[in-house]
């Protein structure tokens, strides 16, 4: 079962996952200045007075319901499909819940049962999105990584890779998706919390794998590998003047000497 009604969170790292939220939590999103916000009304009554923000408007990423019976399921994954075609045809600026009800089919109320906007269409899109990419990990790790040492890791990154962008490029709208995580205001936070989210679950199974402490040092070094591999999976989605393979494989000998460095000293260590 999906997790995107309350945000994602899953138990794996891949070089995808959204990120981690409370239920009944919503994620805040400072529409007037452009900055993810949660700050308490003494603080945004400071901004206001020193003429930083005139208005704080928040906006619901999460979904409002879940369907139960089949019809309800059917018009769910209408509407999702219908967001996806969009994003591709008309782009972010000018998709709206009006256009995506008229394509899925429903009436507007009946998208807001669900959905309370269209960032909230966004954000279960790339919820799905990013539970193929779990499994993708998962399926990599189990085949490279059980009983095995460390360097089975590395010298299969281009498969991690590849997969990846196999699953990205399938999606409908997947390349669209992923740039509208990275550029659309009130999906920054979401992208960010991610990155965080996936380096901390990539730094403990170093940490196990090396049977060394989690430490800043590690955290850092997870952290530059998870931004890494999204920005190949990325480049190698946008690109048209290099060759997709190429990318990729050049961008996982990047990772296999970052990392392969970093073993190497572990085991020169006294």
């Amino acid at each position: 079962m999906s997790h995107r009604a309350q945000g994602y969170a899953s138990s794996v790292l891949p070089f995808g996952a959204c990120c981690q939220v409370a239920a009944g939590r919503s994620l805040g999103y400072d529409a007037c200045n452009n900055v993810p916000g949660s700050g308490s009304r003494g603080e945004l009554a400071g901004r206001q007075a020193k003429g930083i923000v005139a208005v704080k408007r928040q906006v619901e990423l999460l979904e409002k319901n879940r369907p139960r019976q089949a019809r309800a399921k059917r018009t769910y994954e209408a509407i999702l499909n219908a967001a996806a075609e969009l994003l591709v045809e008309v782009g972010i600026e000018r998709i709206s819940t009006n256009l995506v009800a008229e394509r899925a089919g429903v009436t507007v109320p009946a998208l807001y049962r669900y959905f309370p906007n269209k960032y909230s269409v966004l954000n279960a899109l790339g919820a799905g999105l990013m539970d193929q990419q779990n499994s993708v990990f998962q399926q990599w790790f189990d085949d490279h990584a059980r009983d095995a040492p460390p360097q089975a890791l590395l010298d299969n990154v281009y498969v991690l890779l590849q997969r990846t962008y196999a699953v990205t490029r399938a999606q409908s709208g997947g390349l669209e998706l992923v740039q509208a995580l990275r550029a659309v205001a009130p999906l920054q936070e979401v992208r960010l919390q991610s990155h965080r989210l996936v380096a901390r679950r990539f730094a403990a199974l170093v940490s196990e794998l090396l049977q060394k402490p989690m430490d800043e040092l590690l955290m850092s070094r997870a952290r530059i590998s998870i931004d890494v591999g999204y920005a190949i999976v990325e480049m190698a989605l946008e690109e048209d003047r290099v060759e997709t393979e190429r990318i990729l494989l050049e961008g996982a000998q990047m990772i296999q000497a970052y990392w392969g460095s970093i073993l190497l000293n572990e085991q020169q260590a006294p």
